[in-house]
């Protein structure tokens, strides 16, 4: 009896369900077709951007190659004053009554010379490596900063960034047209005036540099 009665009331509890599911749908439909529907939009607002230009022309990246180039001096220093010195014992083992033994010291130095050199060839590829990737990040980020700012301000509902070169020479070189056949990316071939962003995010980032 007991059995029944539960399953009486389960089929209730569910027939009640199903009623107020269909009471509330009903109710949904009936304000639907009581409100106007949205209009649909008539275009997509789009941005394009030349990360090549963008990162070209910011102070910053101007900045970060500065210091790379100071980064390097040390290394460079060290191996055009190895490389000279590698010079000079070449000499002085081709000259004339240089002794089997001298000739065999000068050739012991050579190859530790050319050690030293590719040991700091190793070493400051290391060191570039690890400061280009924490300069990239920040390029990149400061870049996406700015484009969100500026395409939410401007009411852009989408940014597509492209590579391409920057100069005319550049961009109608064999190298630059051959990259644009292969790469499957993004690459536009032509566009209305406005849609691209480049130069605006550079004068943001600019006036935004600071010199650090």
């Amino acid at each position: 009896m007991k059995r029944m009665f539960f399953a009486l009331a389960g089929m209730s509890a569910l027939t009640l369900a199903i009623f107020a599911g269909r009471l509330l749908y009903a109710q949904n439909a009936q304000s639907a077709s009581s409100t106007p529907a949205a209009a649909p939009k008539t275009h997509t607002r789009v941005a394009l951007l030349n990360l090549t230009y963008v990162v070209k022309n910011y102070k910053k990246f101007q900045t970060y190659q500065e210091e790379l180039k100071k980064l390097v001096e040390p290394y460079q220093a060290k191996d055009t004053s190895w490389k000279a010195e590698g010079e000079k014992l070449a000499k002085d083992a081709q000259a004339a009554g240089v002794t089997q033994e001298k000739r065999e010291e000068i050739e012991r130095k050579l190859r530790e010379l050319q050690r030293n050199i590719e040991d700091n060839k190793q070493e400051v590829q290391k060191v570039l490596v690890k400061e280009q990737e924490k300069q990239l990040k920040t390029l990149y980020l400061d870049v996406y900063n700015v484009v969100s700012r500026y395409a939410q301000a401007h009411n852009y509902e989408m940014v597509l960034h492209y590579n391409d070169a920057v100069t005319q020479e550049d961009y109608w070189s064999a190298a630059n047209i051959a990259r644009k056949m292969q790469t499957g990316a993004l690459m536009p071939m032509y566009m209305t005036g406005g849609l691209d962003i480049s130069a605006n995010v550079v004068q943001t980032l600019n006036a935004n540099f600071s010199g650090k």
